[in-house]
């Protein structure tokens, strides 16, 4: 078993995990939102366009699994192995209206003596940001 280590970066937060087996992209992004402590609600999408996401070459996304976008891959059938290796940056782009956009660099990627997939956090920097902040304060 593979185990994939990744480094996350929301605004001025950073999270380190470790992710064990070939888990989808959309179990990896659901590991994120918990990660961070939103809740998974919205579409999302993994892209490799850094500066603008609209204009990726290669980009994973949930409306291509829901049927709607027939142009790109889908996340829940797409293993990490298959989008992910040492040293690549994707930008994963969360809530189409809000906008929420991590950072997801791959530090390393290793052999495992797990038996079974795991997800874990390794370590955290700074405070999380809020999904639905209070503007009125």
């Amino acid at each position: 078993m593979h185990e994939y280590h990744f480094k996350i970066q929301p605004a001025d937060f950073s999270v380190e995990v470790a992710v064990g087996g070939d888990c989808s992209l959309y179990a990896f992004a659901a590991f994120i939102i918990k990660t961070v402590g939103f809740d998974f609600d919205h579409a999302f999408e993994f892209c490799d366009n850094l500066k603008n996401p609209y204009r990726s070459k290669q980009r994973y996304t949930l409306f291509a699994d829901l049927g709607e976008d027939a142009d790109d891959p889908g996340v829940k059938k797409t293993p990490l192995s298959a989008v992910f290796r040492p040293r690549r940056k994707m930008l994963f782009h969360f809530d189409y209206g809000d906008d929420w956009f991590f950072l997801v660099t791959c530090a390393a990627v290793k052999e495992s003596a797990a038996k079974r997939p795991f997800r874990k956090v390794v370590t955290t920097r700074g405070t999380p940001p809020e999904q639905y902040p209070d503007f009125e304060e």
